[in-house]
């Protein structure tokens, strides 16, 4: 499942590709994903901010993606709002997690969206290096629409 997604995602977004994403594991609530550093490097040898931010969007958006598709929920998922606080620098591949900080039952969720009703949903997601240390934390809130 986590494979398909990954195909998906370097062909539907091309630049998911270029950033070397890897989607690493998948649970019910949490999404593993990293990339490495040497393509998503600023000037100063640390991870680049946007490369950072962009990949914790799409992370989030990742576990909401396979969580409706365990339940054959085939809808659009956008980004609604995110703040993100960067704690220190990171001069490594990246690691991230997403996680829900709700525990959310997709099929009620299905069904809402079935009576043409949008879902809000929220993440929380870390930048993490490979000892677990944090060193950056995003919340970021979704909604998912019913396709037409």
């Amino acid at each position: 499942m986590i494979d398909q997604l990954q195909s998906f995602l370097h062909k539907e977004i091309p630049i998911t590709k270029q950033m070397g994403l890897r989607l690493i594991s998948f649970e019910k609530g949490k999404l593993h994903l990293c990339a490495p550093l040497d393509v998503n490097i600023n000037d100063k040898g640390s991870v680049f901010g946007g490369s950072g931010s962009s990949l914790m969007i799409i992370a989030a958006w990742s576990l909401i993606k396979l969580n409706c598709e365990n339940v054959g929920l085939n809808a659009d998922i956008v980004i609604h709002k995110n703040q993100t606080t960067w704690n220190k620098a990171l001069y490594q591949d990246l690691n991230i997690q997403a996680h829900f900080e709700t525990t959310y039952d997709f099929n009620k969720i299905k069904l809402k969206l079935d009576n043409n009703r949008h879902q809000r949903i929220s993440c929380f997601i870390k930048l993490i290096d490979a000892k677990d240390n944090i060193f950056s934390t995003m919340e970021a809130k979704y909604v998912i629409i019913p396709k037409k």
